[in-house]
């Protein structure tokens, strides 16, 4: 039984990096996200905002997955990244 639950989580965590952003796309994400951001909330709530949305959109899209979004019109890329974006803020408090 050991080993058993020993493969799910192994495989659980192979699958989780396989479907998740690459650190390099992550950072790409976020240093489009923080100048604008800290326009508005300023440097700490930006930090924490363009971290959140960037963790939650890796958690869900691949690089692949990212580059096909980028490839559709904008109200497309905007119901699909919107959940993050929500998320983040409510947790965060922003609302």
């Amino acid at each position: 039984m050991k080993y058993f639950l020993l493969a799910i989580v192994i495989n659980f965590l192979f699958l989780n990096n396989l479907f998740s952003m690459s650190e390099d796309y992550e950072k790409r994400l976020y240093r489009g996200c923080y100048p604008t951001s800290k326009q508005y909330l300023g440097v700490e709530k930006a930090n924490e905002y363009c971290s959140c949305t960037v963790k939650t959109l890796s958690d869900k899209f691949s690089d692949e997955d990212m580059d096909e979004l980028s490839k559709q019109n904008e109200d497309t890329q905007l119901k699909a990244y919107n959940f993050a974006s929500e998320f983040c803020a409510n947790s965060l408090k922003l609302n």
